[in-house]
């Protein structure tokens, strides 16, 4: 009797061990802290869906470190620890796979340039034009590894086209505030430093309370050109748990959370390398 008894607790306890890594694996339970590098432009979006994941995966902690996409890869390049990167750029994602610091990527959204002013635009912009004139303080990016600044200076230059004024751009760009990253030009114009400056729609969206936000065509936007990716390096110290992070990043829910932050997500995602079965639907 006492030997039938030992058998079926063991046969529970073997039912209940299965039927719990089944409730693991089916519902994606996780737990622990994922360490995310994103581009300074994801700032908002980022943390929007770090409050929904959170939300949903009580065990885990995640932590943001912003900077720029340049750097921020380095810093990977050279070991330090990153369960996901997130630059806005997808060469420097694809830049991980070629060196064999990441086996995939896959670019979620796309972003592009805008133009901010005060709340309110009390100096009445509406136009690149009208950043040259004598009575706008304009700022713009400066950092030399910040891509950025190169996307700036490109948006003045095909939207002073537009206009019919190219000559303007050239003027606009000599006679800016410096500023050396998205962050600082946005303070800068939030605080009252500069009437006016140029950032990723994403950030001016992030910020929205505080500024007011004008939009140009896409032709001019660069839109076609910034796009978003996910990697999960292979200095990740919790590679499952970041890679159930880009999973919620490619669900209904995370699209729809970068469509409210600024981030149009790119639907079908575009996925290079060695993709994950969980990221393949």
């Amino acid at each position: 009797m006492t030997s039938a008894i030992g058998s079926l607790v063991r046969a529970a306890r073997m039912i209940c061990l299965s039927g719990a890594v089944g409730i693991l694996l089916g519902n994606h339970a996780i737990a622990g802290v994922i360490e995310i590098f994103h581009a300074d432009s994801l700032g908002g979006p980022m943390s929007w869906l770090k409050k929904a994941f959170e939300a949903k995966h009580s065990g885990v902690t995640i932590n943001l470190t912003p900077g720029t996409s340049r750097q921020l890869a380095d810093r990977i390049l050279a070991g330090e620890i990153c369960d996901v990167f997130a630059p806005s750029s997808s060469p420097i994602a694809d830049e991980l796979v070629t060196k064999n610091a990441a086996d995939w990527s896959v670019v979620f959204s796309a972003n592009e340039m805008a133009v901010i002013t005060a709340k309110g635009n009390p100096q009445g912009i509406h136009k690149i034009a009208d950043l040259a004139r004598p009575d706008v303080t304009f700022v713009r990016i400066t950092g030399e590894k910040d891509l950025g600044t190169g996307r700036t200076i490109e948006f003045l230059k095909r939207a002073a086209t537009l206009e019919g004024k190219p000559e303007l751009a050239q003027k606009i760009i000599d006679a800016a505030g410096k500023q050396n990253s998205v962050p600082d030009t946005v303070r800068a114009v939030r605080e009252g430093n500069a009437n006016a400056g140029v950032v990723y729609y994403s950030a001016a969206v992030a910020a929205k309370s505080d500024l007011e936000i004008i939009r140009f065509p896409a032709s001019v936007n660069l839109s076609d050109a910034i796009q978003n990716a996910a990697v999960v390096p292979h200095t990740a110290k919790n590679p499952m748990e970041a890679t159930e992070f880009v999973r919620f990043i490619l669900s209904a829910e995370g699209q729809g959370i970068l469509l409210q932050t600024g981030q149009p997500p790119v639907v079908p995602a575009i996925r290079k390398g060695k993709i994950p079965p969980e990221l393949t639907n």
